[in-house]
């Protein structure tokens, strides 16, 4: 039985202390994402970009609603079915240095230098280049290096 002292007024109605068994990111009571994708999904403009958007948990903090281009939208689900069938990377997942790099160049929008960096260590410093065209310059250039970096390194590694 319910008693007056469980409850308390607010705005003038008596609301109860009630407290629930499970949390809402429990598993056992958890709406699946596949369940939410269809539950919050739609469209908004973005950046003037029509893009639909969803969400992929329900109550938990800090996790938001996502927008991805239509535009965008085959390419992105091909990313995202490649992850699933071949396993999602864990946090300490170590990036081999094509994918350091690739995640990390950037074309600077303030001077059109051009940056990125070969570890993913936090404190590593980024390449530098003064614009686009100093970066295109530096891979001709290695291109042409290449041969003699991995001939060389291979009579580095037969002296070992």
């Amino acid at each position: 039985m319910w008693s007056r002292r469980s409850q308390f007024k607010k705005n003038g109605d008596f609301m109860s202390n009630f407290t629930m068994l499970f949390e809402s990111n429990n598993p056992i009571v958890s709406i699946p994402a596949s369940e939410m994708l269809v539950k919050s999904g739609g469209f908004d403009i973005v950046n003037d970009q029509l893009c639909f958007v969803f969400a992929t948990s329900e109550g938990k903090r800090g996790y938001g609603k996502q927008a991805i281009p239509v535009d965008d939208l085959q390419e992105c689900y091909q990313i995202l079915k490649s992850i699933a069938d071949n396993g999602v990377n864990s946090d300490d997942y170590i990036p081999t240095t094509p994918e350091v790099i690739a995640q990390s160049i950037i074309l600077s929008s303030e001077d059109g230098s051009v940056r990125f960096k070969t570890q993913s260590e936090k404190g590593k410093k980024p390449t530098h280049f003064h614009s686009e065209d100093d970066f295109k310059g530096f891979v001709r250039k290695l291109e042409e290096l290449v041969p003699m970096i991995i001939q060389k390194a291979e009579s580095i590694k037969g002296n070992e």
